[in-house]
């Protein structure tokens, strides 16, 4: 699927990430993917980087077009045990 796709490619790129998952809510397609990753490669980066480094490396593999919506969740460690302690 696409999901996996998206999913294989972002581990690739963050080969350290302590959480890298994909959810897909459009039943398959892909057209709707919701991304999470954790990685210390994004301390000191600015949000909008991070979600723009993501998007350039799945342009680059052309898996970028096929997504309708992607919605990134690109945290640090610290800020992921935050969201955790938070629900």
């Amino acid at each position: 699927s696409l999901g996996d796709r998206v999913l294989t490619e972002v581990k690739q790129q963050y080969p350290n990430a302590i959480e890298c998952s994909i959810i897909d809510h459009s039943d398959g397609c892909g057209a709707k993917l919701e991304l999470t990753v954790v990685s210390d490669s994004f301390e000191g980066m600015m949000l909008l980087k991070r979600h723009r480094e993501i998007q350039n490396h799945l342009k680059e593999k052309g898996l970028f077009d096929e997504i309708h919506a992607l919605q990134i969740k690109a945290w640090t460690p610290s800020q992921w045990e935050k969201k955790k302690g938070d629900n």
